[in-house]
């Protein structure tokens, strides 16, 4: 057993007046989860197969993968807590490791601790007995909390209280206990090799962030032993957007009731991202294959669930659609003088319940996905990314099965203009007009400049989203702010 009392730094406990303290430890195998779940955990593994199967990867490649990561993990999972540096800050401070700004040097300080905290984890993965080592732990959160916490790696000899929480964190003395009750069920699920190493992963995650066995930096070190596991079983970096702080934090109080599934899928979508960036890094175009073939076996899956979990393959459509968009977007501004910045900033995808809505014909609030905006020399065009109806017309005749279904809309808004949506337009240098989802094909509506008839339309059918992507970016900036 792990002996973990000679780790607390200052002697003695505080007595702590907890109040709904009631601390519910189950064990990884102990978590129950259902058919969506499961069936999020076979695209992981297919993910993990898929991109699995093209190691070696070559070593340019994997150096660009690893930094896009990095610089997204840390941005997230900093930004969750309150870091207000923008991804292409943190990527920067990450690179020279160096304060940016005298007035923000805890930020940078926060994100060169943490991205050699990731470095640090990755390096041990394969070391299957670092992961319940509690010296390991330790030293972890020492280099997380370097320079920022006086009790860097020492777990907590007082009380603390979450604001709003249902349950509060154990008092200090209780983490001694608790904390070996952890690595015991940790060891314990590892050695028996029969619980998904995602579900470990939640586990690990969760019971850090129940424990808060920390003064400070608790919810970064839940999310580096979750990727710690991750990595040891050669799956990839759960990045929870901050963006999705709320639902996250609503997906950790369902957990404190048993209900595991909530985190589970948010983990599990997480990965799913993370393997994304891989498979664009290969450039292939058939990014989930038979994913959602598999997900839609409505012979392994109860009636309920159906319309979840075609909501799922739609909305991992769209991820991908807008992190091809980013990854052009960045290409281009890398490789620019400084004359021309194209920026993509997102949304959360919205719920289920709005996709319903809007799938039923019915109208919907609030339905912003992302913005593309475009900077050239002082020339400003913003595109915003939206959920709308899609309005049957005539050319739905070339396409099959098409029924009442969301699509995504696109409006421009420039310098001193005023706002106009794309579909309303029949002259517009811009041709993209809609795009939509069909039996997990993405379909692309645009007016074809080829043609020369002003004002007529066609679809793209089983469109590839960077053929997609670079098309408009390259109308935005030939077309649109051509001198």
């Amino acid at each position: 057993m792990v002996d973990v009392k000679n780790r607390i730094c200052v002697g003695g406990f505080p007595q702590f007046d907890e109040v709904n303290v009631k601390m519910d430890f189950p064990k990884p195998s102990d978590v129950v989860i259902n058919d969506v779940s499961r069936e999020l955990l076979k695209e992981v593994d297919s993910l993990s197969s898929e991109v699995n199967s093209r190691r070696p990867i070559p070593e340019e490649i994997l150096k660009k993968i690893k930094e896009e990561l990095t610089g997204r993990n840390v941005h997230n999972s900093s930004g969750i807590e309150g870091n207000t540096f923008t991804l292409r800050e943190t990527k920067e401070v990450l690179k020279t490791g160096s304060v940016i700004d005298v007035g923000r040097k805890r930020e940078a300080t926060e994100t060169i601790n943490l991205g050699n905290a990731i470095e640090y984890v990755q390096g041990i993965a394969e070391n299957h007995n670092t992961w319940a080592d509690a010296d390991i732990f330790l030293k972890v959160h020492e280099k997380l909390m370097n320079d920022l916490l006086e009790d860097s790696g020492c777990f907590r000899h007082q009380g603390v209280m979450i604001s709003g929480a249902k349950y509060q964190p154990p008092s200090a003395d209780k983490i001694d206990s608790l904390m070996v009750e952890f690595f015991g069920s940790l060891r314990t699920a590892l050695e028996s090799q029969k619980v998904h190493p995602v579900v470990i992963a939640t586990w690990v995650h969760w019971s850090i962030a129940r424990i808060h066995p920390f003064k400070d930096g608790n919810g970064r070190m839940a999310r580096l032993w979750q990727d710690l596991i991750l990595f040891g079983n050669h799956l990839t970096a759960a990045i929870i957007p901050q963006q999705s702080r709320e639902a996250y934090y609503q997906a950790l109080i369902s957990a404190d009731d048993g209900k595991f599934d909530p985190l589970v899928q948010m983990i599990a979508n997480a990965i799913n991202d993370s393997f994304n960036v891989y498979l664009n890094a290969f450039r292939e175009s058939d990014e989930i294959q038979d994913w959602a073939k598999n997900i839609l076996g409505e012979s392994r899956v109860r009636s309920e669930q159906k319309l979840q979990l075609e909501y799922l393959s739609w909305s991992r459509k769209m991820r991908t659609l807008r992190d091809t968009f980013q990854r052009c977007a960045n290409q281009v501004t890398s490789q620019s003088d400084g004359s021309i910045e194209i920026q993509v900033n997102g949304f959360d995808i919205i719920e289920q319940a709005t996709w319903e809505l809007l799938r039923s014909g019915s109208p919907a609030g609030k339905t912003w996905f992302f913005w593309l905006n475009f900077r050239k020399d002082h020339r400003h065009v913003n595109y915003c990314f939206f959920f709308g109806r899609h309005l049957s017309s005539h050319l739905d005749e070339t396409l099959s099965e098409i029924h009442p279904s969301p699509c995504l809309l696109i409006s421009e808004e420039s310098d001193g203009e005023t706002a106009i949506r794309l579909d309303d337009s029949i002259d517009h240098p811009v041709t993209l007009r809609e795009l939509l989802v069909i039996n997990n094909q993405l379909i692309r509506k645009r007016f074809d400049r080829e043609k020369g008839e002003v004002g007529e339309a066609i679809y793209d059918e089983g469109i590839d989203p960077l053929v997609v992507a670079t098309d408009m970016i390259k109308e935005v900036l030939l077309y649109r702010l051509a001198e």
